[in-house]
């Protein structure tokens, strides 16, 4: 025998389902700190009946559960199975291989398997005795345990020795025994005691038997009474009956009255009924007209909404609109105001230019003029010397609005550069924002897929514990059934036990004879005959027929007993009875040949009953020549077949007698001392079988139970990761929405600032313009 294989499923570290296969040249199992070597042991331990959590390295047994991480949720209960081979026949079983499954809930249960079969924990315990593995057995030792074996005192040595030496089972089953007869002399001193309680109760019940005797007798008188009692109530009610009849035929003649009567109101509520329709129709029909109308209304009131809704929103958008038109003119009356300034300048500079053209034109005739006069040409020299300091001042004027220009254009620069650099920036951000959502709607996505498919679960360990449930409530409903059944069955027992004890149905002298030998006043009593014998209940009439008042003849062993009986009757003035001793009766057998041949033929009395061999003479003397035919024709037919010599009786209790004279008539089949008896013997074994049913359902409605609570558990957890993953949608959704609306504002950021840029270099292109017109002025200024 060695170990081949363990499963872990929930047991410390070991959340999922864990299989270690074991060879036969495996010797040690190594790794390093923490990774579970110690669990191994220990759910090895475990699964073979380890109840102390000490040895187990915890501080309660729950502590074996998975107890969950960050990343996983704790699990609802811990499996171990040990996989064993048993080709050597070492584990009292006839597999070739064992598996030993233990199961430990959170909520405190536990299961034990053996082979996939439910047991207990004593029958896993008493599997691994004798084979070391047990508990207190060598096959697991700790560290540690080894400096405690040799420590130990002696007697708790010598456990392990007798593990090792295959005898543990001998000392349990001794204990067990010895606890067992311990138990059996306690009892027996109780039933000692009990005994020596009732021996002073007998005098008293004797007592209180006779004053039973007495309430019987007076129970009889009371039932003739009743009877005659009865007698005059029924006397009293017939006369009753009478009047209620000529009152019946009274109130049948007020009821025909009524009826005319009513006729009548049922005209006249169908005038007022037919009335009350056509004004139901004119309603109906102003009904439909104002539900028209409010329709109507209704249509107008949602139109004026809808067109003040869109008159709001025109408003509103109209505001936007001016704000933003008052923003862009008070932008472009600034860029307009300087465009003005340098062109009002350029103006100047151009007329200033002109005048200079002018000017010149006039000097260069003066210089011609100059030529004919010196004098001239010296002040014409000293004017044009004071127009060229003025045309100085002009262009120093004309590069100053070229450097006003520049700046301008640096300025403007500036600012394209500065939007260029947000511009990229919110573009990287837009991006990112952008990847952003794209990841939150993939987790979201994601995360309704696990919701859809946690929902799904969730239903199916729904209906799976609604099908548990509904399997529990019908396990549950037929034990309960089964025991209100079990219940009835046992009262009737009971009452049908009570009449045999009390011999209820025979005669007040077989009682007394009866109810003396059980108390030990009369010997050699064996019973009346319809208690000595059995049979099948369709047979019951047909024997009690046959048996007549001979069932009630009581079996003596003697003569001698049967004459003490007698003498007993006499002198308790007890009434009469007859007595059959077994040492004189001779049996009396149907001698006529081929009566089983005849139709309708059931067999002979004696042969259709049970009863002890002993009482052969008995039953054979009382109904061995009686014949038990199907039916009256059947009886008819052989009795004239065989000419009426021998007594036929029916199963229905009709009866054909010796010579041809008939006894029948109807036949209670419930209420005999022989229906009584088998309908006792029946019960009981139906109670047999339906106690046995009921352990059976037990063990079912207990294993649905265990179903039930696990399916429960099950969708719990379910449905709290479901509830977890819908929080974590609702946080996405969340997330995506604000995601969206970052992503908007980046949006018409990116437009703001692509239109700002436009502005601007509508502006660099004007400024151009004005600078190469400023450049070309300083030009021609430095060129004349």
């Amino acid at each position: 025998m060695y170990l081949k294989a363990l499963e872990l499923q929930g047991f410390k570290s070991f959340p999922d389902k864990t299989v270690l296969t074991f060879d036969g040249d495996i010797t040690a199992v190594v790794g390093p700190n923490g990774s579970g070597k110690s669990n191994i042991a220990d759910a090895i331990r475990w699964v073979m009946g380890e109840q102390s959590t000490k040895a187990l390295r915890g501080g309660r047994m729950e502590d074996v559960i998975f107890n969950g991480t960050q990343q996983r949720k704790p699990m609802g209960y811990a499996e171990v199975s040990l996989i064993l081979d048993n080709a050597e026949r070492k584990l009292p079983r006839e597999e070739e291989e064992v598996m030993v499954t233990r199961r430990y809930y959170r909520s405190g249960e536990s299961e034990y398997y053996i082979n996939r079969s439910a047991c207990r924990l004593r029958d896993i315990h008493e599997l691994f005795m004798d084979t070391g593995m047990g508990r207190g057995g060598y096959a697991l030792i700790g560290q540690g345990q080894i400096d405690d074996i040799l420590s130990t005192r002696g007697p708790d040595r010598r456990n392990i020795f007798e593990e090792v030496a295959g005898i543990s089972r001998f000392r349990h089953r001794k204990e067990e025994a010895e606890r067992k007869l311990a138990r059996t002399e306690e009892n027996l001193l109780r039933v000692g005691d009990k005994i020596s309680e009732l021996e002073l109760q007998v005098e008293p019940l004797r007592t209180q038997a006779e004053k039973a005797r007495v309430f019987l007798t007076c129970r009889d008188e009371l039932r003739a009474l009743e009877i005659s009692v009865w007698l005059e109530q029924l006397e009293r009610l017939r006369a009753g009956n009478r009047k209620l009849l000529s009152d019946f035929e009274q109130a049948e003649r007020q009821r025909d009255e009524t009826a005319a009567e009513q006729e009548r109101l049922y005209a006249e509520v169908e005038k007022l009924s037919e009335r009350m329709r056509r004004q139901d129709l004119e309603t109906e029909t102003l009904r439909c007209q104002v539900a028209a109308l409010d329709e109507r209304i209704r249509e107008r009131e949602s139109a004026r909404a809808v067109m003040e809704s869109q008159a709001r929103n025109s408003r509103e958008n109209a505001q936007r609109l001016h704000q933003e038109l008052d923003q862009q003119e008070e932008r472009a009356e600034s860029v307009a105001g300087q465009i003005a300034r340098h062109q009002t300048r350029l103006n100047e500079i151009q007329a200033a230019w002109e005048e200079r053209e002018r000017a010149l034109v006039e000097r260069r005739e003066m210089v011609r003029q100059a030529e004919r006069s010196a004098g001239e040409l010296a002040e014409e020299m000293r004017v044009l010397l004071e127009k060229d300091a003025l045309h100085t001042a002009t262009s120093a004027e004309a590069r100053s609005l070229l450097s006003a220009l520049a700046a301008a254009e640096q300025e403007r620069l500036d600012r394209d550069t500065a939007l260029n650099r947000q511009r990229q920036e919110n573009r990287e951000r837009l991006g990112e924002t952008e990847k952003e959502s794209v990841r939150r709607i993939k987790e979201l996505e994601e995360a309704r897929e696990q919701c859809l498919s946690l929902k799904n679960t969730v239903e199916g360990y729904r209906l799976r514990l609604e099908g548990r449930q509904r399997k529990l409530d019908r396990l549950s409903g037929q034990a309960n059934q089964l025991a209100m059944d079990e219940n009835n069955l046992h009262s009737r027992i009971h009452m049908l036990s009570e009449m045999e004890k009390l011999y209820e149905g025979y005669m007040k002298s077989v009682r007394t004879v009866m109810q003396a030998a059980e108390r030990g006043q009369l010997s050699g009593i064996h019973g009346p005959v319809a208690g000595l014998l059995r049979t099948q209940d369709q047979y019951a009439v047909a024997i009690e027929i046959a048996l007549g008042g001979a069932k009630q003849n009581i079996v003596v062993e003697r003569e001698e007993d049967g004459k003490a009986a007698i003498q007993y009757l006499k002198r308790r003035e007890g009434g009469r009875a007859t007595f059959l001793p077994l040492t004189t009766l001779r049996p009396n057998r149907l001698r006529e040949q081929g009566v089983e041949q005849q139709p309708g033929f059931v067999g002979v009395a004696c042969d259709l009953i049970r009863f002890e061999e002993r009482y052969q003479a008995v039953f054979a003397r009382l109904l061995g020549n009686v014949v038990i035919a199907e039916n009256m024709d059947a009886a008819i037919g052989i009795a004239r077949a065989f000419r009426y010599r021998f007594r036929i009786v029916t199963l229905d209790g009709q009866v054909l007698n010796p010579g041809g004279s008939m006894t029948g008539g109807s036949v209670s089949r419930s209420g005999g001392i022989l229906s009584r008896a088998g309908e006792l013997e029946r019960l009981r074994g139906q109670a047999e079988e339906l106690k046995e049913r009921h352990f059976a359902l037990r063990s079912e409605v207990e294993q649905a139970e265990r179903e039930t609570r696990a399916a429960a558990y099950e969708m719990e957890t379910a449905q709290e990761q479901k509830r977890e993953l819908d929080d974590r949608v609702l946080k996405l959704e969340g997330l995506l929405g604000q995601t969206k609306i970052l992503l908007q504002t980046q949006r018409e950021a990116e437009e703001a600032f692509r239109q700002e840029l436009e502005l601007l270099g509508q502006r660099g292109r004007q400024l151009e313009e004005e600078t190469r017109r400023a450049r070309a002025r300083i030009t021609e200024l430095e060129g004349e």
